[in-house]
């Protein structure tokens, strides 16, 4: 045998090649299975709330977005439709506190089905103020209550539908339709976990709407002795840094939620909808909500004592101006924060712009940050919203680069003082030492 591989390399080379896959496929065959990855999901990982890894919920649809930019972090066929559930009752709260200005007065309660499967007991005939049924309606998800709202606000349920549906399309919830303002399974009242989540982060903008999906447990009173304790089925709120929003379960819907919160430094919205279980869904919901809080970090941009500009004095000679105070802001961990140069001799950036006058006229000013100890006076936590700041950050949700001077009509500047009564008549800018402003 020897003799003959010695005889025939080619013949040795292919027996070495088939002893390496046949030691291969042995060793893969000894090692246990990992499942693969669900269709859908735009990440994968071995558990909800890893770290560094991407997450994954059994939801059918699932989303987590920033509240403040409703930028999207994770996804997992955030477009499918899907029954929404009681988190209908979110749009039902926003129709009613956009038409109800005084939520002290008494709505009665019409002619409804009983009993209600879900409900606080209302009769028929009987008196409840608005923000008393609007805190049945969140915190119990009372479908009697959620009658007496709409019959209030449109006259009965179908008008008070459709003012929920033409709401839909101004929102741009193109996957959304109701049917119902209970939640009620009927065919075609569907919604989407996009759709959930961008109708969450909208409503949250209200702070009734805000103290009302924070409430754990309430008591529900009306006329004449009525007093019910009530219990929110939102887990959100068990948790410090959990802001609430809607729970919901059906048969057919499975269990939905509609959750906020903030357990690092930026408020998050999460959406999953038909999860197994409510053991499930909070699982799902907090590990994405804890994970999403790890994509975000509060960054310095500025220093204190860093030279911003540098500024023409109007006598002559030049001054450098610095900042007074950091300045900070929270971004994406993944973004790299770039500072735009005016000055390419000095470090740091150009803020805002300077109009200077000499002898009543207008020239032309250089880039400044003068404005800047302005900026940095203002109370930690405030958004960076003046014109002046500019800074862009790549896939930074939380710092909205300002439109520059290309993106839009410029602002005309203010009139100035003619310098002869021939140059007033027609109408001509008087010259000066420097060019007019732009």
């Amino acid at each position: 045998m020897t003799n003959l591989l010695r005889s025939h390399p080619l013949l040795l080379i292919l027996v070495v090649i088939l002893c390496l896959v046949v030691g291969s496929v042995a060793i893969l065959l000894s090692r246990p299975g990992e499942p693969p990855p669900k269709k859908g999901s735009s990440g994968t990982g071995s558990g909800t709330g890893s770290g560094t890894g991407l997450p994954h919920a059994q939801a059918e649809g699932a989303i987590l977005i920033e509240a403040q930019s409703g930028t999207v972090l994770w996804s997992k066929d955030p477009d499918r439709r899907l029954p929404p559930a009681s988190c209908t009752k979110i749009m039902t709260a926003l129709i009613v506190l956009e038409h109800v200005r005084d939520l002290r007065s008494y709505a009665t309660v019409p002619a409804i089905f009983l009993p209600q499967t879900v409900g606080i007991g209302l009769r028929p005939g009987e008196r409840i103020t608005i923000a008393q049924a609007l805190r049945a309606l969140i915190v119990k998800s009372a479908n009697d209550a959620a009658l007496t709202l709409a019959t209030y606000v449109a006259g009965d349920e179908p008008a008070f539908v459709r003012l929920m549906n033409a709401r839909a399309r101004d929102l741009g919830l193109s996957s959304t339709h109701f049917e119902n303002c209970r939640g009620t399974p009927q065919p075609g009242h569907l919604s989407s976990a996009r759709d959930l989540a961008v109708l969450g982060r909208f409503a949250m903008r209200g702070a009734r709407f805000r103290e009302l999906v924070g409430t754990r447990t309430a008591v529900i009173t009306w006329p004449p002795g009525h007093a019910v304790k009530v219990t929110s089925h939102n887990r959100l709120l068990r948790y410090p840094w959990g802001d609430g929003i809607k729970t919901g379960a059906t048969s057919q819907s499975g269990m939905v939620l509609v959750g906020a919160g903030h357990p690092g430094l930026v408020p998050l919205i999460v959406v999953t909808m038909h999860e197994p279980t409510r053991d499930q869904e909070e699982r799902d919901a907090v590990g994405l909500l804890k994970w999403g809080s790890t994509q975000y970090a509060r960054k310095t941009l500025v220093s204190a004592g860093d030279v911003v500009t540098t500024t023409r004095l109007a006598g002559g000679g030049r001054v450098a101006l610095a900042a007074a105070a950091p300045l900070t802001a929270v971004v994406r961990t993944a973004a790299a924060v770039t500072m735009r140069r005016g000055d390419r001799r000095r470090p740091g950036r150009l803020l805002g712009r300077r109009r200077a006058r000499r002898h009543g006229q207008a020239r032309r000013g250089r880039r400044s940050g003068l404005r800047l100890a302005e900026r940095l006076r203002q109370p930690p936590g405030r958004p960076l919203t003046q014109p002046q700041t500019r800074v862009s950050s790549t896939a930074s949700p939380c710092i909205t680069p300002r439109a520059s001077r290309r993106d839009g009509p410029r602002t005309p500047a203010p009139a100035m003082p003619t310098a002869s009564p021939r140059r007033a008549r027609a109408g001509r800018q008087p010259r000066g030492r420097g060019r007019g402003i732009r």
